[in-house]
């Protein structure tokens, strides 16, 4: 049976890289939250939910930003080498607004 280190132990680690990728990435990223559990297929995961400016939101904007946010998490955090899978939630700060979702926050 194999052992795997919980996802857990490297929380340290997971919030240095956030909040660097956070200032790398700020006006457009207001905040990034995250949270760790198992993916649908049992394997440790990293969830980060990104709260995105409304400007940074803009249809004609939104795919590069999604783009450039999700790599630069990749790039700070390097959940591979935890053996985290990383997944990637995007959400406007008006569309938060009107949800008031404290895990968003």
């Amino acid at each position: 049976m194999a052992i795997v280190t919980s996802p857990f132990v490297h929380q340290q680690r997971i919030a240095k890289g956030v909040a660097k990728a956070s200032q790398v990435l700020s006006p457009d990223v207001v905040h990034i939250r995250y949270s760790l559990d198992e993916d649908w297929s049992g394997s440790g995961a990293v969830f980060f939910r990104i709260l995105l400016s409304d400007q940074a939101s803009d249809r004609a904007k939104l795919r590069e930003v999604a783009r450039r946010v999700s790599a630069t998490l990749v790039n700070e955090v390097q959940p591979d080498q935890l053996g985290l899978q990383a997944y990637s939630n995007f959400r406007s700060q008006s569309e938060q607004a009107k949800l008031q979702e404290e895990a968003w926050a």
